[in-house]
């Protein structure tokens, strides 16, 4: 009796024989395949992103270095993201005004795009021209005046310094051709075509604020196969000589400030406020005791006090061994 269908199961069955092309229909939701998007191809694989995040993760420390000597103030840049979308959906994103800067990259063929939001654009005009670096209190386009000073202190060095970070990949030559404001007007490639889009993130004077470099496809793809090559073996090449001699050069050039410590005391605010010509202050240390000779902060020698001629001097007696945890120059 178990073998004997329901009238419920019959009915079930009439439905399936009578609809046959909607139960084929219904079999590929069931598999879950994804579906290809060919309005959206993606032409960089995770290689490719990984290895444009460490290239241009390396620019961002050299440059933040150089900027912070620059600007005399501590600037922090790092990569933020790095994807891949179609060019059309790029210009649509960027505000307008923009401060966007076309470059050549020889000896490719195309451009690429370098694009600062005008707060960021005048923070730092406002910081090398001596400001306070204040960003604007409403965003619009920059004077020629601006955009010169823009162009020689900040997107100069920005081209230079990524030219660099990519010739573990390819000797490329970055230069400004020219600059827009309007992101409509950049007809440097069709909407679909694709393209990596690195995000910069710049944090200067509490201002947080997102720097983009647009790469296309069609520009990379002469040296795509190089790109994920880049660092495998980098742990096996030898150190350049001639870089190691420039390294401790500039070693032996740096200026560190060298301080002679005679002595320390503890006085009451009342005391110091009573302080006039002529008054003297005990110190903790003896005249016969050595005296701290420090660079920076770290006590690195000994001495005693002397006279060179006119000038005062300390001789310098012992050499000071480094503490546990204590750092270098």
């Amino acid at each position: 009796m178990q073998d004997i269908l329901s009238q419920e199961e019959i009915d079930m069955l009439i439905r399936a024989v009578a609809q046959p092309d909607a139960a084929l229909e219904q079999e590929p939701e069931e598999e879950g395949e994804p579906l290809y998007d060919f309005t959206k191809p993606n032409k960089f694989s995770k290689e490719h992103l990984r290895a444009l995040h460490r290239i241009h993760d390396q620019f961002s420390r050299t440059y933040s270095g150089l900027m912070s000597a620059k600007l005399r103030n501590r600037l922090e840049m790092r990569v933020h993201s790095v994807e891949q979308l179609a060019f059309g959906d790029f210009v649509s994103s960027l505000p307008n005004p923009s401060v966007l800067s076309i470059l050549t990259v020889e000896p490719l063929e195309g451009y690429a795009v370098l694009q600062f939001t005008p707060d960021i654009a005048f923070l730092l005009h406002d910081r090398l021209c001596g400001g306070d670096g204040v960003p604007m209190s409403s965003s619009r386009g920059l004077t020629d005046i601006e955009a010169a000073v823009l162009r020689r202190q900040v997107i100069s060095v920005f081209t230079s310094l990524l030219g660099d970070a990519w010739k573990d990949v390819a000797e490329l030559l970055f230069e400004l051709d020219y600059m827009e404001s309007n992101p409509q007007f950049l007809q440097l490639a069709s909407d679909r075509d694709v393209i990596a889009l690195v995000t910069l993130r710049l944090e200067l004077n509490g201002v947080s604020d997102m720097i983009n470099i647009c790469l296309p496809h069609r520009m990379l793809e002469p040296i795509m196969k190089d790109l994920t090559q880049i660092r495998m073996f980098e742990s096996l090449h030898k150190p350049d000589p001639t870089n190691i001699e420039v390294l401790k050069a500039k070693v032996r050039s740096a200026i560190v400030p060298l301080e002679v410590e005679l002595g320390t005391a503890i006085v009451a605010v009342q005391d110091l406020l009573g302080l006039a010509v002529g008054d003297v202050i005990p110190l903790d240390r003896k005249k016969t005791e050595t005296l701290d000779i420090k660079v920076g902060k770290v006590t690195k020698f000994k001495g005693t006090p002397g006279r060179l001629g006119t000038h005062l001097g300390v001789v310098i007696t012992s050499v000071c061994e480094p503490e546990s945890g204590e750092g270098g120059i």
